[in-house]
């Protein structure tokens, strides 16, 4: 009988070993995560945001990779290295429901334990949650990451109450999760090498739209152009 107890303990501690949760690390190195919201376009470094990791399969495709072009690209090589808001002055407005948008694409946001892992930058614009336990992944696994920042004003929820005036988000990247705080794995920086770049965040704005008076001018220039080729 004792035999038996032991075995099972063994199995049990086994199964644990393989089936844990996954460690990460949420720390980056400086001016990774950038403000371009306090002046509009222009890279500050400080305090000012705070940001989540959303997961995913490596199966699972990518709903911002598509929109990178719009904001240009970050770092080299291929289009995982791709920083859509990078440089940029503004975001457009459909981008307060970006949280809706990753977990409709089936992104999850990044939990340590039952609370999101969320922090807030550093001085020198870095991240610095540390290593922790990614709720619903499994150790020695490869999963996609993004993470994503806004003006820290808003507060901690506002990622998912939609309530932020500004928003950034990194190139999709993957990482091994640890088996222990100690796995080499999960104690990369997610900024270490081939992985996240720096990004910034914008404030929300939306794109001009023509004013009536100018659209109608317009309608009557294009009447101008038709006549004066029937007369030719």
């Amino acid at each position: 009988m004792k035999k038996q107890i032991v075995v099972i303990t063994a199995l049990a501690v086994t199964a644990l070993s393989v089936f844990g949760q996954g460690y990460v690390t949420l720390n980056t190195s400086t001016h990774r995560i950038v403000d371009e919201f306090t002046t509009p376009g222009v890279m500050a470094y400080g305090a000012t945001i705070d940001y989540a990791l959303y997961w995913a399969p490596t199966s699972a495709t990518d709903p911002l990779t598509a929109i990178g072009s719009q904001f240009g690209t970050g770092g080299t090589g291929s289009a995982g290295a791709q920083v859509a808001t990078n440089g940029v002055t503004s975001i457009p407005t459909t981008f307060s429901t970006l949280n809706q948008t990753l977990t409709g694409a089936g992104f999850t946001l990044g939990l340590n334990g039952a609370t999101p892992a969320v922090g807030t930058t550093g001085a020198a614009s870095q991240a610095g949650y540390g290593t922790f336990q990614l709720a619903g992944t499994t150790a020695g696994n490869t999963y996609q990451f993004i993470v994503v920042g806004w003006n820290a004003s808003a507060g901690t929820s506002a990622i998912t109450a939609g309530s932020y005036s500004a928003i950034g988000w990194s190139n999709p990247f993957n990482y091994i999760t640890g088996s222990s705080a100690s796995d080499p794995n999960g104690t990369l920086f997610v900024s270490s090498a081939g992985y996240m770049n720096q990004f910034g965040v914008a404030p929300l704005g939306t794109v001009p739209t023509p004013e009536p008076a100018t659209l109608a001018l317009a309608g009557l220039g294009g009447a101008s152009l038709l006549l004066f080729r029937r007369k030719k």
